[in-house]
């Protein structure tokens, strides 16, 4: 640390003991390499990265993968963090503040909320993220994602490569295996020919949900996407942490960025930020920006994505409470806090956050309600 204090008094032409260095929180987890510092009258992130071996097949490391997106992205008119400073012998650059909340940190704001019809029921929006700022973020997401595309090329030494398909198969058969237990689950177990009848249609709607992910076509971008790695300064979005990029579906991004975990947050739940008049918009752009992109597919796209990441959170919920003791489930509840009501309001949003007509994921919707119902 001496030896960087050194390089970055030298850089700014002052003396270290001039550099204070604040901590950055991720809820009430201090995050260890990650810096906020003040230079006189000016604010910087620092960030160190703790990963030094090669990351893509071209031999290339998070940190440069990160400094040359970080790089392209903001010559390209991208809303990222600016590169102030950088040393490849420590892994370590200092960027521009972009702000001091994150889209996390915002949306678990509960004091106050604005209640913005999705189109099917009134889904609460916290204070400060109405249909402007969030329609915002979208379109910077969109923007970034025409980049990538436009610079595929140029992009691809530096992609990590990993199965796209198998690791979205293993969801869907999670998803599936948790959607049999939530039918368990329910208070009246149903008769044997009731049980038949609705295993058979959840059969025919998943298998219909399945083919629709796994045929859809995945773009470039970020793989570290979440709403905590979008910081809002004044109503303006900022895309951060890009140490791995690579092909993955645009519609599992987005519902990822637009999701709000609130992990080590006192009180905090899962809160989603979608509704269908986000998702109209980003169809509009997908449709003019993609080659034969139906509207009707690209919104169910988006909507089964939404089911299957929520049933993913609970099949990690139901883990960690049938095996507590293991590492992976203690991790978890100190993250997520109450697990109970977490799974509670998984369910909830499941049911209630209806993003297209799709009549498979609606029908799964349903079925999910009756269960909680009996």
């Amino acid at each position: 640390m001496k030896d960087l204090l050194n390089h970055l008094a030298e850089h700014f032409n002052i003396y270290p003991n001039e550099i204070i260095f604040e901590k950055v929180l991720h809820g009430r987890r201090e995050k260890q390499n990650v810096h906020k510092i003040r230079v006189k009258n000016e604010i910087y992130l620092l960030k160190r990265h703790e990963v030094g071996r090669a990351a893509t097949d071209a031999g290339y490391t998070p940190f440069k993968i990160e400094t040359h997106t970080l790089s392209m992205l903001n010559k390209g008119g991208c809303n990222v963090p600016q590169i102030v400073w950088l040393s490849e012998q420590q892994n370590t650059f200092l960027l521009s503040w972009c702000g001091d909340e994150t889209l996390d940190t915002i949306a678990q704001k509960k004091s106050d909320t604005n209640r913005i019809s999705t189109g099917w029921e009134t889904q609460p929006i916290p204070t400060g993220l109405e249909t402007q700022p969030l329609r915002r973020i979208l379109k910077e997401l969109c923007k970034i994602e025409n980049f990538f595309a436009e610079n595929a090329t140029h992009f691809r030494p530096y992609l990590f490569q990993h199965n796209l398909e198998q690791n979205l198969r293993r969801l869907l058969e999670q998803g599936r295996s948790t959607l049999g237990y939530l039918q368990h689950l329910s208070k009246t177990a149903p008769t044997n020919s009731k049980n038949l009848a609705q295993d058979t249609q959840l059969d025919a709607a998943w298998e219909s949900i399945t083919g629709q992910l796994l045929d859809a076509k995945p773009t470039l971008g970020a793989l570290d996407y979440q709403a905590h790695n979008i910081v809002i300064d004044n109503q303006q979005p900022y895309f951060i942490d890009f140490a791995s990029i690579g092909w993955d579906w645009q519609e599992r991004r987005l519902v990822q960025y637009f999701n709000s975990i609130g992990a080590y947050k006192e009180g905090a739940n899962f809160i989603s930020l979608l509704n269908s008049e986000l998702v109209e918009t980003y169809v509009e752009w997908v449709t003019q920006h993609r080659e034969n992109c139906s509207p009707t597919e690209i919104a169910a796209l988006v909507d089964s994505h939404h089911l299957l990441f929520y049933l993913s959170v609970i099949h990690r919920i139901l883990e960690a409470v049938a095996r507590p003791k293991r590492l992976d489930s203690k991790i978890l509840s100190e993250a997520w806090g109450n697990l109970q009501s977490r799974f509670k309001h998984a369910i909830s949003l499941i049911v209630e956050v209806k993003l297209s007509d799709d009549p498979f994921t609606n029908q799964i919707r349903q079925m999910i309600a009756e269960c909680q119902t009996e």
